[in-house]
């Protein structure tokens, strides 16, 4: 047991050193009003505030510690906060994390040194925070954490689909690993079937279009179920879309009805056959939707007036001819020359 003297004579020199240490900052370094920022270390924060002795223990200046964790660590010879407990296991500096000096929260690791792919180092459950329980299946247990998210936040994530091959969508879009069809989806049309990437993008689920390369009969999804059908205002007609709709970006524009002396075509052909975008196709092109089906004074002649700039000449006071020849009977068929080659 320590006696009542000796106690005395310790408080005494504590007393006498934090004097000495305050004597010592008043009169050589200008007191209160000492710049500390011109020894390199700037007070802010919680230092800014700190007595004197809690840093320069002793009265001694020279040789104080400048590094966080020359301080903040446990069984230093200044006494700091040191890391919790429940601290990441790591040896990097403080000051790696934690930006500020006036409280240890809002800190956040600067992922430049982080090596692209190697997220689990870290980022394992025990360092950082690890997969949650959501990612225990498919590529989301697998993948590393930054093929999805960003180094500044969790959220929002997004997928990186570089590398992922065209029409394996469903792979990972069934409804377990990543988001599948939607109810809307459900009904046996082009959308029980179709891969996402027919209509959808990688960067986002709207806009979606739909990849027109399937050769099905437009009706079979824009029937106003499964697809746009037609307008209450639309033209009385039993034809395809693509009739006169020959863009599958937009509805319009669209070629219109047809005339009432359109020049008459074969059955089966479409009007896309002869209607290329806004010109019309002449020439050989042009006749092969229209003959052998009808002669050829069906245009050809003066009388009726069909739509074209095509020759007309009356059968039967043209060059001797008869009513009942055609052109042809004197003609070659060359849809691009009325003589031989």
């Amino acid at each position: 047991m320590k006696r009542p003297g000796r106690i005395l004579n310790n408080l005494l020199a504590m007393l006498l050193t934090m004097t000495s240490l305050q004597a010592f900052a008043e009169t050589q370094l200008g007191g209160r009003d000492f710049n500390h920022a011109t020894t390199g270390f700037p007070l802010s924060g919680a230092h800014a505030t700190a007595a004197c002795e809690t840093c320069h223990v002793g009265g001694v200046f020279k040789g104080t510690p400048r590094n966080c964790d020359d301080c903040h660590a446990l069984g230093k010879r200044i006494v700091a906060t040191p890391k919790s407990t429940s601290h990441i296991v790591t040896n990097a500096p403080c000051e790696s994390c934690h930006f500020n000096t006036a409280t240890f929260f809002g800190a956040r690791y600067n992922h430049a040194a982080a090596i692209p792919g190697q997220c689990m180092t870290c980022h394992n459950g025990r360092q950082a925070a690890g997969r949650p329980s959501t990612h225990s299946s498919g590529r989301k247990a697998t993948d590393s954490c930054d093929h999805c998210h960003r180094s500044i936040a969790w959220t929002p994530a997004s997928w990186n689909h570089i590398g992922v091959t065209p029409g394996s969508c469903t792979t990972c879009h069934n409804g377990s690993t990543a988001i599948g069809k939607p109810a809307s989806h459900t009904p046996v049309s082009i959308k029980g079937t179709n891969q996402c990437d027919d209509c959808h993008s990688f960067t986002g689920w709207f806009p979606a279009r739909f990849k027109h390369n399937t050769g099905a009969a437009c009706s079979s999804c824009h029937n106003g179920t499964h697809a746009t059908g037609k307008p209450s205002g639309h033209i009385a007609t039993t034809d395809e879309c693509n009739q006169c709709h020959y863009s599958t970006i937009a509805w319009i524009p669209a070629l219109g009805a047809k005339p009432a002396n359109h020049i008459p075509y074969n059955a089966g052909a479409q009007c896309k056959s002869c209607h290329i975008g806004t010109t019309v196709a002449t020439g050989s092109t042009l006749h092969a939707y229209v003959y052998p089906g009808f002669p050829c004074k069906t245009c050809h002649n003066t009388t009726p007036v069909l739509l074209g700039s095509m020759e007309r000449k009356t059968i039967g006071s043209h060059e001797g001819s008869t009513n009942t020849q055609d052109c042809i009977s004197c003609h070659a068929t060359q849809y691009n020359q009325w003589n031989n080659p």
